[in-house]
């Protein structure tokens, strides 16, 4: 069975850095990601139209190159919160998780009793397909599995302590695009009513002693709240990554061609 390196990062209180890879289904970039030194990708299925082979073939390629997964889920069936953990996924981010119930929902159905009630196979890849011992693997799946939960709705704002004072529940982990547009402040990441979001988040984890983190806008927006004790971040996607190299090498050559290429 595989440990999380996100996990022995933040239990050692360093910090961890993951890549989102979800623009189709590109193992190559999984194991790019791994063999560059991320600790985790993250595949979206909340947004991208990912089925559960698509995910598990991620996977597959991820544990090639030793580097974890962090799915972010749809939620709706209580499968959708544990079929990336039996592909071997390292970590599930539950989206839009606004009150002490839906984290309650999400510990229930991805822990193993007694923390929660996750039905029980230990066929997929997290239990090595039945190689593990059973009782083995049931310590080793809650001990390993990071559970995330999204902050990105108002309503989460006040029930922070209750929401991450769940067992079982890890990090708190701020959705900066859909949370300011949801405040009225769309997109406007350095307002102060966000930058007031970030700290009520930093405090609520530090008070629970849990973890917390956000998608990083940018280098230095990564290291401003790296200081302030987060320890999770986001660098970028494959699909930004595309799309500005694209238009950079598009730029580049227009620049140096002019009009043979207008």
């Amino acid at each position: 069975m595989r440990d999380s390196k996100i996990l022995a990062k933040l239990r050692s209180g360093k910090t961890a850095l993951t890549f989102s890879v979800s623009c189709g289904v590109n193992t190559k970039a999984v194991e790019f990601a791994g063999r560059l030194g991320f600790d985790g990708v993250w595949i979206d299925m909340e947004h991208r139209n990912l089925t559960d082979a698509d995910v598990e073939t991620l996977i597959l390629a991820s544990r090639t190159a030793d580097v974890d997964t962090v799915v972010r889920i749809r939620k709706g069936s209580y499968t959708n919160y544990f079929r990336p953990l039996e592909a071997g996924a390292s970590a599930i981010m539950a989206p839009h998780i606004k009150d002490r119930a839906e984290a309650e929902l999400a510990v229930y159905n991805t822990r193993y009793p007694p923390i929660g009630r996750r039905g029980f196979d230990n066929a997929g890849a997290d239990g090595d397909f039945c190689l593990a011992p059973p009782l083995e693997y049931l310590e080793h799946a809650n001990r390993e599995t990071l559970l995330i939960a999204q902050i990105e709705d108002p309503e989460a704002i006040d029930r922070l302590d209750d929401i991450i004072g769940v067992e079982g529940m890890d990090v708190l982990f701020v959705g900066p695009a859909d949370l300011s547009v949801a405040m009225g402040i769309p997109f406007q990441f350095d307002h102060p009513k966000l930058l007031d979001v970030y700290e009520r988040v930093a405090t609520a984890a530090q008070n629970a002693g849990k973890w917390w983190g956000t998608v990083g806008i940018n280098a230095e927006w990564v290291k401003r709240h790296c200081e302030r004790g987060g320890r999770l971040f986001n660098t970028g996607s494959d699909q930004m990554t595309l799309y500005f190299g694209m238009r950079d090498r598009l730029t580049e050559y227009r620049e140096l061609l002019g009009d043979a290429v207008q």
